[in-house]
């Protein structure tokens, strides 16, 4: 006779969202973190010796992933990774709308390689790798080196990105 809490689909979407927001500030603490770690293991590198370089990175940090708080990106992305039962039902549109999303992230956020083209984007790609491993394990150069069938780093950038993972092996 009485709906029970768990009964109401409402319910459902606010307890998905919550869990797509933790996700999310555990992701931008990690974030924070990374770039403290990769900072200090690079130390005596000319992007960290260098303020203009060092601050500019910085200040993308302090944006990273931000877009997906936006219109474009925020109910797509939950939808995709913490969906509800009514929505699992049509997991062709989920699918479709986290690929319009995904598309607006990689031109919003250049952390990714495949839109990576500066030094600077190299540097908050190893980053994000570096957080991401905090929660899945690993390291961001164990992620490269078991996907680098699929990674594309454009050629210039590549020695950068190996000095990148052996100043931070040489930290550890």
């Amino acid at each position: 006779m009485f709906i029970e809490k768990d009964q109401m689909e409402a319910h459902e979407y606010i307890k998905q969202t919550r869990a797509y927001l933790d996700y999310l500030e555990e992701h931008i603490e990690n974030i924070r973190k990374a770039f403290q770690e990769v900072s200090l293991a690079c130390d005596g590198m000319a992007w960290v010796g260098d303020d203009r370089t060092w601050f500019n990175t910085r200040h993308e940090i302090t944006l990273h992933d931000v877009s997906k708080f936006s219109k474009e990106e925020f109910t797509q992305y939950r939808g995709k990774f913490f969906s509800t039962k009514a929505e699992l039902h049509d997991t062709q549109e989920l699918d479709m709308n986290f690929d319009k999303a995904w598309t607006n992230h990689q031109a919003k956020n250049h952390h990714h390689w495949e839109t990576a083209e500066t030094e600077t984007d190299i540097i908050h790609l190893v980053i994000d790798w570096t957080a991401m491993s905090y929660k899945f394990g690993g390291s961001a150069e164990a992620y490269y080196q078991a996907n680098i069938h699929d990674i594309n780093i454009p050629k210039q950038h590549q020695k950068f990105l190996q000095t990148l993972f052996k100043k931070i092996k040489e930290a550890l």
